[in-house]
């Protein structure tokens, strides 16, 4: 879709919040690009990829921020992880 010397009509009106509008317009500023024109470009690379032109998954967590979280056994003499009595299934 080409947008060099096209004359653009159509208008769209939306409502956001004062401190979104000023947070995307430094954002885009830092980029050359004006609201409308980050708009518009919002909207055409949604048209090239047939959806939105990003990825809405989390971000996958770090090795760090898992290992923050993960359960620390307690080891014995050998370096041997030492799990709770609940956790004994009895195959041994």
């Amino acid at each position: 879709m080409a947008t060099g010397a096209v004359t653009r009509r159509a208008e769209i009106k939306t409502r956001t919040t004062d401190e979104v509008k000023k947070g995307a317009t430094e954002v885009y500023a830092h980029w050359g690009l004006s609201l409308n024109d980050a708009i518009n470009t919002f909207l055409i690379k949604s048209i090239e990829v047939g959806g939105l032109p990003f990825d809405l998954r989390p971000e996958a967590p770090s090795y760090d921020a898992i290992a923050a979280i993960a359960y620390k056994p307690k080891l014995d003499d050998g370096g041997v992880a030492v799990l709770p009595a609940d956790w004994d299934d009895g195959d041994e």
